[in-house]
């Protein structure tokens, strides 16, 4: 067990899941394998909260071991809709508050949980920052991680961006004092990071009142409120191994990258641009899946 694992409990992690055939359902498999993985090193305690948004194929959802709440939504109110859901309703319908959340997407493998704890102890003593990007990145190698950039090593699994959306800066990197594997940097932030609650709860808020959002908006409001975002060094998830591949092949199905009428065919929305419903459905928080 990893002796850090009390130091996360604050951390809500939330998985929000959509699964209406097999790519998606390959991909929830593969993060529920990793998150119960994970549990076994770094045990959640009652901070894991999964939102399923009307999924038609919901066997993976039963084989997740690790402990969770669950809130099933009877319609499909976007990956964006369930976020804002989660910010105004967890804390009222679970009785519990946290500091920090981490969205997990349903098709991200969690590598080690056991290293954000760094990542939080680095929030809890710079509140000039709200966001840590956690996803898999290596500051010496970052050459590996850059897009369009041809390297036979590569990592094709977070493959990123090496500019910051919202300023179009190149990205700099500035190690933390105190903190091995933390870096501040200009980059923008992402939504799968370890946000603090109340700025990544003003960000959603900011997202509902418009007709239409985009990834980019969140970027932007984020950086709104802080300019400033770290990053830990090495991170703790990365895609599906595959899915990386299959996304550029356009073979998988993604929020992001699959054209808007095919994701519609299969019940999807879109997540790079999307609406939140302007009346979210009545849901309730329950232990376990079933």
């Amino acid at each position: 067990m990893d002796p850090h694992s009390h130091h996360l409990s604050d951390i809500l992690f939330v998985l929000v899941t959509c699964t209406q055939e097999e790519t998606r359902e390959r991909g929830l498999n593969a993060t529920i394998a990793s998150l119960n993985e994970q549990h076994k090193r770094t045990p959640f305690h009652g901070n894991l909260f999964v939102f399923d948004n009307a999924s038609s194929i919901t066997e993976p959802l039963g084989k997740l071991t690790a402990p969770a709440l669950f809130a099933a939504s009877p319609e499909n109110i976007g990956y964006w809709g369930a976020l804002l859901w989660t910010v105004r309703n967890f804390s009222q319908g679970a009785n519990r508050s946290f500091k920090y959340i981490h969205p997990i997407e349903s098709d991200l493998v969690m590598g080690d949980l056991g290293a954000l704890a760094e990542a939080k102890r680095f929030l809890d003593e710079r509140p000039d920052f709200a966001t840590v990007r956690t996803q898999e990145f290596s500051v010496p190698l970052r050459f590996l991680y850059y897009k369009h950039r041809w390297n036979p090593f590569r990592i094709q699994r977070s493959q990123v961006s090496n500019l910051n959306a919202v300023t179009n800066e190149k990205v700099r990197f500035l190690r933390a004092p105190g903190f091995p594997h933390i870096y501040e940097t200009n980059w923008h932030a992402k939504v799968p990071a370890l946000h603090r609650w109340e700025p990544f709860a003003r960000a959603m808020e900011a997202l509902a009142r418009q007709p239409v959002l985009s990834e980019h908006d969140f970027m932007r409001e984020m950086h709104r409120q802080y300019p400033k975002v770290a990053i830990l060094d090495g991170g703790a998830w990365w895609i599906h191994s595959g899915f990386a591949e299959m996304k550029a092949s356009r073979t998988q199905m993604t929020g992001s990258f699959t054209p808007p009428d095919l994701l519609a065919q299969h019940g999807y929305r879109t997540t790079r641009v999307d609406s939140i419903p302007e009346a979210l459905p009545d849901i309730f928080i329950r232990n376990g899946w079933r």
